[in-house]
């Protein structure tokens, strides 16, 4: 038994070393075997296949008011989902509405395929503003990519429980017992973690899609009150759930309102968006119109810094300038992550720059000429101005340069030039 748990973990450890990546909304490691586009793929005809055997059955609902209603906030959470990554102009975005009186659910697929449950609008009541936070909520896991990580942990649990079993089965004393274990361990070790915080990221990025929408951002706090009201669970235990528990949840959205009212533009519903979706085959389908999703991508281009950003802690202090890179002992995770940082500063992933350099925290003066440009190129001028100035500073410290470094270089950058302004 012991054999194969460690068989099981050496086929698991090898593939989060060889897929892992850094989501560039929220900074974190994400286990990716499976790539954003295979996961809508896959998506894609899983969906068709859903809808199609609930179309045959009658259960998609034809009602244009209800219909109406939902396109209408869909659209506009589409519209600032696109301008924080204007290359989903791209999907298929698609909401149907799911004749299910008994179900308080919704949903988004990877690629932008949707699905909102009667029984959530039936049970639940949202206002507006309420049903904006569910569905800003579902369009979140799209856009961080959960999916994909979602498949992946499959895979990777899959892996480890085969690999158990069959090495079980060569002493079969206990082979029932060995697959249990591992089927629990894959669970509890890696899957509900990230099911959890997944849970908490879509939480935290659909509060801001939808303030930044014009849906008040107290109405999170509401929804997950009648949410909590309606299944009866007031239980504050989460180990073992996929979800946060809903007294947690609702705490941690009240602790946002603040920073999102600052988001918050009641005006923004009186504005008209564009034309993102439109009805096809039935009332209550719609794609994107590729013109106007790109002319929405190109204005959001032309002005980077009103760009969408995931709310953190750690991106707020360095938009303010309060950035700190303290660790005077992390030389060998700075060189052992320079590449990825290289890469980050030459496509031009700012966010993805900034949280990686400050999860590092090396004070060298390379790495605050990267905060410094980042908040450059992001338009948060006075942040720049402060960490291009240490940055120069750095530079001209025999200990703190890049130039002389044994083993970390400066990427072919004059930092002490090039962070003069």
């Amino acid at each position: 038994m012991i054999r194969a748990f460690r068989f099981a973990c050496c086929l698991v450890a090898a593939a989060l070393l060889g897929g892992c990546a850094t989501n560039t909304m929220t900074g974190r490691s994400q286990l990716m075997i499976v790539s954003e586009q295979s996961a809508i793929a896959r998506s894609a005809s899983a969906y068709q296949g859903m809808m199609g055997s609930l179309e045959k059955d009658g259960k998609i609902s034809e009602d244009e008011a209800i219909n109406q209603r939902v396109q209408d906030i869909t659209d506009r959470l589409v519209a600032q989902a696109i301008r924080f990554r204007p290359e989903i102009k791209d999907w298929n975005w698609t909401i149907k509405i799911i004749d299910d009186p008994k179900t308080v659910n919704a949903f988004c697929m990877p690629g932008g395929q949707m699905g909102v449950y009667t029984g959530l609008l039936e049970k639940i009541e949202p206002t507006d503003d309420e049903l904006a936070q569910v569905m800003g909520h579902e369009i979140s896991h799209a856009l961080a990519n959960h999916g994909a990580e979602k498949m992946s942990v499959k895979i990777a649990s899959d892996v480890a429980v085969v690999a158990v079993t069959a090495a079980a089965s060569r002493n079969n004393r206990n082979q029932q017992t060995v697959y249990n274990a591992a089927g629990l361990a894959a669970l509890a070790f890696i899957n509900l973690p990230n099911s959890r915080t997944a849970e908490e990221e879509a939480d935290k990025l659909g509060i801001e899609l939808a303030a930044r929408a014009g849906y008040h951002p107290h109405a999170a706090v509401t929804l997950w009150e009648k949410m909590m009201a309606e299944s009866g669970n007031t239980s504050r235990v989460d180990f073992l759930s996929t979800h946060p528990a809903q007294p947690k949840r609702i705490e941690t959205l009240a602790a946002l309102e603040a920073p999102m009212l600052k988001l918050y533009d009641p005006a923004a519903l009186t504005q008209p968006v564009p034309s993102l979706l439109k009805k096809e085959s039935s009332s209550n389908e719609r794609v994107v119109e590729p013109g106007a999703a790109s002319n929405l991508a190109e204005s959001a281009a032309a002005a980077p810094a009103e760009r969408l950003y995931f709310y953190s802690e750690v991106f707020e202090k360095f938009k303010a300038g309060d950035a700190v890179l303290s660790c005077d002992g992390c030389a060998a995770e700075f060189v052992l992550r320079q590449g990825g940082l290289r890469e980050s500063y030459a496509r031009g992933s700012w966010r993805e720059l900034v949280l990686d350099t400050m999860k590092i925290g090396y004070g060298i003066d390379l790495a605050w000429y990267y905060l410094g440009v980042a908040a450059e190129k992001l338009g948060f001028g006075d942040a720049a101005s402060k960490y291009l100035a240490e940055a120069s500073r750095r530079a001209a410290g025999k200990e703190t340069n890049c130039a002389g470094g044994f083993l970390i270089g400066c990427g072919g950058i004059d930092v002490a030039q090039a962070a003069k302004r």
